[in-house]
């Protein structure tokens, strides 16, 4: 896997504001390009989206399963990797 994107990460959990990183994945599979979102740096550390088609879908499943773990008030501030 290849690192594609890397953002910045906020959130509120239990009520104190968290600050991290999410890198995004890309990976090749039966010819087709698919992303995945993985947390670092926060007490949610490897929490991690399904696989998607494209950057934006694989920010929201990463969405989805930080608010599973109790965060709320998510914040992602991306950059391509160069």
């Amino acid at each position: 896997m290849a690192i594609y994107q890397q953002c910045d990460l906020s959130f509120t959990r239990d009520d104190v504001e968290q600050h991290g990183t999410v890198r995004i994945e890309q990976t090749q599979a039966g010819g087709r390009t698919r992303y995945q979102a993985i947390v670092e740096g926060t007490p949610l550390h490897g929490t991690y989206g399904g696989f998607a088609e494209s950057v934006e879908l694989a920010l929201d499943f990463l969405n989805l399963a930080l608010q599973a773990e109790g965060a709320d008030a998510i914040h992602f501030a991306c950059h391509p990797v160069t």
